[in-house]
C-alpha cells in the first residue's frame, strides 16, 4: 500500500513520526511536511516562546547537528535519520489543496493519507486523491476540543486527561467520524510543551491498532460526533495565557526541555515519552 503521512516540521511532529513509521513497515511511505507559521507567532510572546522550543531550536540547531552524524546517537531519530532508515520520500509543502502539495500528493497516488499535526486544512481537491480517505490524529478529545491548541484548553479547564482523537477527515474541520481516542493523564508538574509531545503517541497507538482493517477495506467501528457537544477553539489570547499561569501551569520548562530533547541525543529510556495506555476505541 501507498501511505502519505502529513505532519509538521517541528519537535512534536518528529516524535510522532518516530512512533508511527515503524508500524508502517512493508508499505511505501511519502512524508509531506508543513512549515506554516501561526498568525501572531512573532507578536505574541507566549506563541513566540513555544515556536522557539518546538521549531527553531530543533530545526536550526539540534536536527542539523544530528543529521551530520553517520549514526544517530539516540533512540529517537531526526527527520534526516528517519528518512535514511525508512527510505521514505519527503518534502516540505506550502499548501495541500493546490500548488506543490497537491502535485506531490497526486503524483504519489496514495491509498491512504494520515495527517498528524499538519497545520493545513484538507479540502475536496486533496480529499479526492486517496482512495481510502484521510485519517487525522487530533491532539484533543472530539467533539469537545475541536480546533487549535487543544492541549492548552484541556489543561486550562482542569481536565484529568488529554484525549488524542483518530478520526476521518470530511468536509468540515475536526468533524469526521471518530475511530478511537488515546488518553494522556494531565500532570500539573509538567509543561504544555511536554503534554503536546506526549499526546500524539497516544493517538498514533490508536491509529496503528485500526490501520490493518482500514487498509484491508474492512469495516472499522466509528462514532459520529454529536454536534451538541462540539466546541471549536481558536488560539489563546492574553487573558487565556494569564489564566494558564494563574493555575500554576507553564508553557515550557527547562526540565521538560531536557526530557524531550534527551532521547534524540542518548539512548536513555527514562527521558522519553511515557508508555502508551488508556486507549479508548469505539465499539
Amino acid at each position: 500500500m501507498r501511505i502519505t503521512v502529513c505532519t509538521k516540521r517541528d519537535l512534536p511532529g518528529c516524535v510522532a513520526l518516530n512512533r508511527l513509521l515503524p508500524g508502517l513497515a512493508g508499505h511505501r511511505v511519502q512524508v509531506l511536511m508543513s512549515e506554516v507559521a501561526r498568525v501572531g507567532e512573532h507578536a505574541v510572546p507566549e506563541l513566540a516562546r513555544l515556536k522557539r522550543f518546538e521549531r527553531d531550536l530543533p530545526n536550526r540547531v539540534l536536527f542539523p547537528a544530528l543529521d551530520r552524524l553517520e549514526r544517530p546517537p539516540g533512540r529517537l531519530l531526526s527527520f534526516g535519520h528517519l528518512a535514511r532508515r525508512y527510505g521514505w520520500e519527503c518534502r516540505s509543502v506550502r499548501e495541500v489543496n493546490g500548488g506543490d502539495g497537491l502535485r506531490a500528493l497526486s503524483g504519489f497516488a496514495p491509498d491512504l493519507v494520515v495527517s498528524i499535526r499538519f497545520s493545513l486544512i484538507f479540502h475536496e481537491e486533496a480529499l479526492a486523491v486517496p482512495r481510502l480517505g484521510v485519517l487525522n490524529v487530533h491532539p484533543g478529545e472530539l467533539p469537545r476540543y475541536a480546533g487549535l491548541f487543544s492541549p492548552f484548553w484541556t489543561m486550562l479547564e482542569g481536565r484529568e486527561s488529554i484525549g488524542c482523537t483518530v478520526h476521518w477527515i470530511d468536509r468540515g474541520v475536526d468533524t469526521g467520524p471518530v475511530l478511537g481516542i488515546g488518553r494522556l493523564p494531565v500532570d500539573p508538574a509538567r509543561s504544555l510543551a511536554w503534554h503536546v509531545a506526549h499526546a500524539y503517541p497516544r493517538g498514533v497507538r490508536v491509529l496503528l491498532d485500526v490501520l490493518p482493517r482500514v487498509l484491508a477495506g474492512r469495516p472499522v467501528p466509528a462514532l459520529r460526533q454529536d454536534p451538541a457537544l462540539r466546541r471549536y477553539r481558536s488560539l489563546p489570547g492574553p487573558a487565556d495565557f494569564a489564566a494558564f499561569r494563574e493555575r500554576g501551569l507553564r508553557l515550557v520548562d527547562p526540565g521538560d526541555h531536557r526530557a524531550l530533547l534527551g532521547p534524540f541525543t542518548s539512548g536513555a529510556r527514562a527521558a522519553g515519552p511515557a508508555p502508551v495506555d488508556a486507549v479508548v476505541t469505539p465499539r
